[in-house]
């Protein structure tokens, strides 16, 4: 009797020291925090990991430039594992539920976050990330390029001497186009100048067109796994995106894919604007000295209050095997919060926090940068999130602008059949489902 009771009190206590140890961090080795990051943001967040240690003893080492997927599950697994809204269900079995520690927590509420990024981070309930900084779609613009060539731009536009020639809230394609065609050059039979770039590789200009001229990728109801892009929206969409590179004198003010593989970019000056952009570039474009600017979108003739431009985050999350989940979280929580925001905001990025236009405006004037931020915030309030499927990356990637490149091709290696190549992309992206069963 007096031998079982014994048994049970050690296997008792041994229950208990493994349900203590799987609370309580592993602080072992040199107890840092692994952290894995861009190879961009080498020296961005110094100062806030000087922070994280100075309040807490806890060590941050980050490593700049690695492959993180071929990190995880090794050793070298980084506790803090970087992700995105894009990413995130399929990255989803790696990162822990941060539910729980964010409900037992007082100071980190979800709706303190932009709703639609929140909703992109959790995964069947569990919200396996937080958002370190946004992306949203804008219109980029070269002010040097738009002053030297404002005469032009008056013509095209109508606009009197007193009025401003750079982009205004209220474009339409329309104005974009006149804009455009105006800043195009072309000197001996070659194109020196355009108003425009083209976005050939990545889905982030034309899917914009498609959904603002209210058209989808997917049918509606579909779970995701059917395609919306032979609609007459997606139609429209894409004529427009051609007709900038491949229409005539009156419609060109961007590079066909030959074209582009010229010297004609907006980072080096001889592109008049970016539609759509990614505002990862902001730190690039300070170092190259651009005198650049943004503005809402453009939006369609008609439709003023057309949605859909793309916002989208970086987030991080903690590894489910990670052994300093408390010291993790913690760092977590001043990444995406006030401080953490503030701290990004040096380098060019904008937190995912609802109030981060309160605490840019309270900033002193030499700090809040010269960049049109109310117009990134007026651009969060009509942007939607990419859709929720965790093949869509795949798909839009290697079937539609593969398929759409031909559009841009100019010659007998492309395609003029705006339609036929919709319905390609059409039963090619439908079978791709079909077949994952």
């Amino acid at each position: 009797m007096k031998r079982s009771r014994l048994f049970a009190l050690i296997i008792l206590l041994i229950f208990s020291f493994t349900l203590f140890a799987g609370c309580t961090d592993d602080l072992s080795s040199d107890g840092a925090l692994f952290i894995a990051l861009d190879k961009e943001d080498e020296g961005r967040y110094d100062e806030l990991f000087s922070y994280y240690e100075q309040q807490t003893g806890v060590k941050i080492t980050a490593t700049y430039g690695q492959d993180v997927s071929k990190l995880i599950g090794t050793k070298q697994e980084p506790d803090i594992i970087k992700t995105s809204t894009v990413l995130s269900l399929a990255m989803k079995d790696n990162l822990l539920d941060l539910t729980s520690l964010i409900n037992a927590d007082d100071e980190i509420k979800t709706s303190d976050y932009i709703d639609s990024i929140m909703e992109a981070l959790t995964v069947n309930g569990k919200i396996v990330a937080l958002p370190t900084s946004i992306n949203t779609s804008l219109l980029y613009y070269n002010k040097s390029l738009f002053d030297q060539n404002a005469a032009a731009i008056r013509e095209a536009l109508g606009l009197s001497d007193g009025q401003s020639v750079y982009p205004s809230a209220d474009w339409t394609y329309d104005d974009y186009r006149k804009a455009g065609v105006a800043l195009t050059k072309k000197e001996d039979g070659s194109y020196t100048q355009f108003g425009a770039e083209t976005q050939t590789s990545w889905w982030g200009e034309w899917l914009v067109y498609v959904n603002q001229m209210g058209g989808s990728f997917y049918v509606v109801g579909s779970n995701n796994k059917v395609c919306a892009l032979n609609s007459s929206e997606a139609l429209a969409a894409t004529q427009f995106f051609v007709s900038k590179s491949m229409g005539d004198a009156t419609e060109k003010f961007a590079p066909n894919a030959a074209e582009a593989l010229g010297g004609c970019s907006f980072v080096n000056g001889n592109v008049g604007m970016i539609f759509g952009g990614h505002m990862g570039d902001w730190y690039s474009y300070d170092k190259l000295g651009l005198n650049w600017d943004v503005q809402v979108l453009p939006t369609p003739t008609g439709r003023p209050d057309a949605r859909g431009g793309e916002i989208s985050a970086d987030a991080f999350g903690i590894s489910v095997r990670s052994k300093r989940v408390k010291a993790a979280f913690d760092f977590l929580k001043l990444w995406t919060g006030e401080k953490g925001a503030l701290q990004m905001y040096k380098y060019g990025k904008v937190g995912a926090l609802k109030n981060m236009r309160t605490l840019v405006a309270a900033l002193p004037e030499s700090e809040r940068g010269s960049i049109n931020i109310s117009a990134v915030f007026d651009a969060v309030d009509k942007a939607v999130v990419l859709p929720r499927e965790e093949n869509f990356s795949k798909v839009a990637r290697e079937t539609v602008m593969a398929k759409l490149y031909r559009l841009l091709l100019p010659g007998s290696r492309g395609e003029t059949d705006i339609v036929k190549v919709l319905n390609e992309i059409k039963s090619e992206v439908d079978e791709f489902y079909r077949n994952l069963g």
